[in-house]
């Protein structure tokens, strides 16, 4: 199959049908029970010599394997890939859910560090998948102020505030010891100059003025420098996560090899991800899924992100998003995302810019609008199926 080219009706009845099938069990899928289910909503088009040829071209184009010569077919990524971008149904937070998410959200209101951290056991919980989210920030740090305090002899602690209230601490070492009186002089001096100034410039200014400066002075400014370039929000101390406990209980590492094991926890908790997909999540619109080997994580190369910008684009704001196996209810994760990315931005509205916030504007975790229904006419039966409608729910003769 060539890259943006579609399937036939029938290959993508049968995709989904496996890929749901494999999604809810963790085991391949016989072509006899995919033929036994679609033979009951279609008919006699789906019948088992049929579905086995439709299974071996799509094994043939990529999008299925087959672990065992006797067993059945699991997706591949580019299976995954296909079911996410065409045939994924998206379900919905339970209003109940969204009520239960909102409630928390209120007792911790306007508590910037409350926030990350309940979204984060939020995503865990709800997904049962590691969770990470970056503080929300700026889209460039910007000096705000800094204080310089004499600790003994010529050691001094750089106290570095930022535009958007964020603290860092850092211990230098000067050439000589110099007074508390000097050190507040300095500090007020630069403070006056650098004041709302980024990384950038703060750095290109004491490289072309080191000459002409003490090198106390110098060495002040590349250490502000320095800090606020390391409070990037790519940088791997600017997150939390959660849901670690969580994700070790999924079926894909109850006897997995240990090595591997440790590898995913150590990617997750030194932050292996973020740095990686930030420059592209920060640009980009919407819930993004990426997919097994389309992340640069070596260790994270059979596991999923399903992963979103928060806040206003070039203002305040951050990143969040879960990691699991590629074996998720990817329609489930991009709802909850989608979710708690509206109301992070509402909360954000609500704290920086009260006054741009519209009557108009729904209310924090309003619901969703519908994902759009689109039906796939099938030729060999002629009706139409509602490709958002998981098979589970047409067994049960339920909607989505």
């Amino acid at each position: 199959m060539t890259n943006g080219s579609r399937l036939s009706a029938r290959k993508e009845v049968i995709l989904r049908a496996l890929v749901e099938q494999y999604v809810r069990t963790g085991e391949p899928v016989p072509s006899k029970l995919i033929s036994d289910q679609l033979a009951s909503i279609f008919g006699p088009g789906y019948a088992s010599a049929t579905v086995r040829n439709e299974l071996a071209a799509l094994e043939e184009d990529g999008l299925i394997s087959q672990p065992h010569i006797s067993a059945g077919r699991i997706p591949t990524d580019l299976g995954y890939r296909y079911f996410v971008e065409r045939l994924m149904g998206e379900s919905q937070l339970a209003l109940e859910e969204q009520r239960l998410i909102r409630h928390q959200f209120y007792q911790v209101q306007h508590r910037l560090d409350e926030w990350v951290r309940l979204t984060a056991s939020i995503l865990a919980q709800v997904l049962q998948a590691a969770a990470v989210i970056t503080p929300p920030r700026d889209a460039e740090t910007r000096l705000k102020h800094f204080e310089l305090l004499a600790l003994y002899e010529s050691v001094v602690l750089i106290v570095l505030v930022l535009e958007d209230g964020t603290v860092r601490q850092e211990r230098v070492i000067l050439d000589n010891p110099v007074s508390q009186e000097d050190l507040s002089r300095l500090a007020s001096r630069l403070n006056d100059r650098f004041r709302g100034a980024d990384a950038r410039t703060m750095d290109t200014l004491a490289f072309t003025k080191s000459s002409d400066l003490p090198p106390d002075e110098v060495l002040v400014m590349t250490s502000l420098a320095r800090m606020l370039a390391h409070l990037d929000i790519m940088t791997p101390d600017a997150f939390y996560h959660d849901g670690i406990v969580q994700l070790l209980q999924r079926g894909e590492f109850t006897h997995a090899d240990s090595d591997h094991v440790r590898k995913v926890v150590e990617a997750l908790e030194q932050n292996q991800l973020m740095p990686a997909l930030a420059p592209q999540v920060m640009q980009g619109d919407g819930v993004q899924v990426i997919i097994g080997g389309e992340n640069d994580a070596d260790a994270l190369k059979d596991m999923s992100v399903v992963i979103a910008r928060y806040g206003e684009r070039g203002g305040m704001g951050g990143l969040l998003g879960i990691v699991g196996p590629t074996r998720m209810q990817y329609g489930r994760a991009v709802a909850v995302v989608r979710y708690l990315t509206q109301l992070l931005n509402d909360l954000l509205a609500d704290t920086y810019n009260p006054q741009d916030v519209s009557a108009e504007q729904d209310e924090p975790g309003d619901p969703a609008p519908d994902v759009a229904r689109d039906a796939v006419y099938d030729p060999a039966h002629d009706s139409a199926y509602d490709m958002t409608m998981p098979f589970s729910d047409v067994f049960r003769g339920e909607g989505s």
